[in-house]
């Protein structure tokens, strides 16, 4: 290809006519880039996206968290939720949450954003109930109050005061393990069994499930399962891992609070 301008030619092969012309002939070669398909501009890349979703599982749950992309906040995102983030340069990106609570769990995630295209990455989060606290209690005799630990003696079955306790370990010869639990029907304590749920792995599905009764049970308290009792005021407790000392006639378990109103 050639081009003409005031007598001069130039070909975008290189060749050119002998005669010189310099002014005209560096205009000419600008000129002639141009028209051979050289741009003296390059495109920027384009942006890509990214969809993020929280998934928030277990107890006393978080309502929201900090988004953080890089360890730039990008506002906040609910416990289960789902935000998109536009005009990301194509790169691989951190995220992570902040503001998460001592008992929840998040493993961060890294995630590639391609130029036009969007990127998806989902974080679960999982919120443990509260510490547990170990009780070892007197058969029929102690009546522990599981919001404050204060514990209630009993003399032979006799008690000076039906309020301020939550629960009991009855004794029961015919049974093994002779444990069962008894929760105090006077102030209305609410009683259910999850037969077949240790302790350890307790989940929120466990306690939806759950199907409480203010009647006595008179199932045995197996390491195999976890009672919940439902105070008066409402809060719950997970009892579990019971141990039987059948020389000192006590049993030792955990309780954790796992519902609070």
């Amino acid at each position: 290809m050639s081009m003409n301008a005031g007598g001069q030619s130039f070909a975008c092969d290189g060749a050119r006519e002998p005669r010189r012309a310099w002014p005209a002939v560096v205009a000419l070669f600008v000129m002639g880039s141009v028209a051979c398909g050289e741009s003296s501009t390059t495109r920027p890349p384009l942006s890509g996206s990214l969809v993020l979703t929280t998934e928030t599982s277990g107890f006393f749950k978080d309502d929201s968290y900090e988004l953080l992309v890089d360890g730039v906040s990008q506002g906040t995102i609910g416990a289960n939720d789902e935000m998109t983030i536009s005009e990301l340069d194509p790169a691989t990106y951190q995220v992570d949450l902040g503001d998460v609570a001592a008992n929840c769990v998040v493993q961060g995630a890294s995630v590639s954003v391609a130029p036009d295209e969007t990127a998806a990455v989902g974080l679960t989060i999982e919120c443990e109930h509260s510490e547990p606290t170990a009780y070892t209690l007197r058969y029929d005799r102690d009546r522990p109050n599981l919001e404050d630990g204060e514990i209630t003696e009993c003399s032979f079955g006799f008690c000076p005061t039906q309020e301020g306790w939550d629960m009991y370990v009855f004794y029961n010869s015919q049974t093994t393990p002779q444990s069962v639990i008894r929760q105090n029907e006077t102030a209305a304590v609410e009683i259910a069994h999850l037969a077949g749920v240790a302790f350890a792995d307790l989940t929120e599905a466990d306690y939806a499930g759950a199907s409480f009764g203010t009647d006595l049970v008179a199932d045995p308290f197996d390491a195999g399962r976890v009672i919940l009792i439902r105070t008066d005021t409402g809060q719950v407790y997970a009892l579990g891992n019971p141990v039987e000392d059948g020389q000192a006639l006590t049993l030792t378990f955990d309780a954790a609070l796992i519902v609070q109103p």
